[in-house]
């Protein structure tokens, strides 16, 4: 490359500059906009926090810092961890996930072909692949079991004991509220199940509800709206079965739930009959929506991520045409809340998404689960939320807290139980 042709760039990045300045200055004389792209005054910050500390969690190359926002002063938390404990700690993570997500593939692929051609050949080849998601398995409980206590020891303790989460709340205490705000890699791990959880009081879940925010301004944002008066008509979105994925048994579960409990109130669209435009329109009429089906997050492309229905994709981008005000969505499918490797600063889960474009409350999964793990957690959920004959779409984060608090005390050396389950929002 000659010196002209670098010029020649150089003068384009800083014209692209300029539009850019000037397109946001457009934006700041829109009524509502002045504050666009221009940082939280401290105390606008600090008013965030009037529920629960926020914390916001920051690695460099040179330090690592937790700052957190209180009702009374943004404080900080000098934390022993560089950036390349969280590079490695976070590609493990995701490394045994992927693989356990590949062996289980592998095993729905070698059950087709038994089922299909049975047979010597058939049969090994599935042996082979039970054999080996028995070993993914063993592994990836292992690393998440040493991510957990890691998380725990450099991240969570150090800032649950700076906000005065000590000890669980005594017996009959409401439970304090804490929101997690990470950045960069720490976006993939798995900080509100931070703990060492073979010994009691030692883990976030025993201290504090956690919920995460993508950031504060979206925090305060969701705060502003308030949940609606009437808590509306819930819309269920439930495919068994799927073209090129896992079918999932327990859907009808999630069915008798939900009729069991919004009656009336509830509308199901399931099989062929939850197609894409069906799916757009119905949102559009409710405030709240269950998927029982299988998800995809693109963190790249947030707009490209959505859940996977009969006819094709329905992509975030359409789920939150209008940008309307909600109250609450479960995605009870695969891959909806995991972030990705490539520039980790720039992604954003399915999850978060939904809870930037309308959505108040979701809760989401990690990565993919057993069904019948995501109809108990449901069930558990949707009881919790339901209060004086009442869906309080506000009761979310708790509702959450306590179910994922019984499958961890009912499995703790089975972490991926009841680790990928998480809460986004107030």
């Amino acid at each position: 490359m000659d010196d002209r042709e670098e010029s020649g760039r150089t003068d384009g990045r800083m014209a692209l500059a300029r539009r850019l300045a000037g397109l946001v200055e457009e934006v700041r004389e829109i009524p509502g906009f002045a504050g666009f792209q221009r940082p939280l005054p401290a105390s606008e910050l600090r008013r965030v926090a009037a529920q629960g500390p926020v914390v916001a969690v920051n690695v460099t190359q040179r330090r690592a810092d937790a700052l957190i926002v209180t009702p009374d002063e943004v404080s900080s938390v000098r934390l022993d961890l560089t950036l390349d404990d969280v590079h490695r700690v976070a590609g493990d993570y995701v490394g045994v996930i992927e693989r356990h997500q590949s062996c289980l593939e592998m095993l729905d692929a070698a059950d087709a072909a038994t089922r299909e051609a049975p047979g010597a050949k058939s049969h090994a080849e599935y042996r082979q692949a039970t054999d080996a998601l028995i070993e993914a398995v063993v592994a990836m409980e292992s690393t998440l079991t040493t991510t957990l206590e890691w998380l725990w020891d450099t991240i969570s303790r150090p800032v649950l004991d700076a906000c005065g989460f000590r000890e669980p709340p005594p017996q009959g205490q409401p439970w304090p509220r804490l929101w997690w705000c990470p950045t960069g890699m720490l976006n993939l791990l798995p900080l509100h199940a931070a703990g060492r959880h073979g010994e009691a009081g030692r883990s976030s879940l025993d201290r504090a509800v956690v919920s995460y925010t993508p950031s504060l301004r979206a925090l305060i944002e969701s705060r502003s709206r308030g949940r609606s008066a009437a808590p509306g008509a819930m819309l269920h979105v439930a495919l068994r079965e799927t073209p090129g994925q896992r079918d999932l048994k327990h859907v009808g579960c999630e069915e008798q739930l939900l009729t069991s409990l919004f009656g009336a109130a509830l509308t199901t669209l399931k099989g062929a009959a939850a197609d894409r435009a069906s799916v757009r329109r119905e949102l559009v009429a409710h405030r709240s929506a269950h998927f029982s089906c299988h998800a995809t997050s693109d963190p790249l492309r947030p707009a490209s991520g959505g859940v996977l229905l009969g006819d094709g994709l329905l992509t975030t981008g359409e789920i939150a045409e209008g940008h309307r005000h909600r109250d609450f969505a479960f995605l009870s499918a695969c891959k909806t809340a995991l972030g990705g490797l490539l520039l980790p600063d720039e992604s954003m889960t399915l999850a978060a998404a939904l809870h930037y474009t309308g959505y108040r409350h979701v809760i989401a999964t990690l990565w993919s689960i057993h069904d019948e793990v995501a109809a108990e957690v449901a069930e558990g959920v949707y009881h919790n939320m339901w209060q004086d004959g009442t869906f309080d779409a506000d009761r979310a984060a708790v509702a959450l807290h306590c179910v994922v608090r019984r499958l961890r005390d009912s499995s703790p050396k089975e972490p991926s139980h009841w680790i990928p389950f998480t809460h986004t929002g107030p």
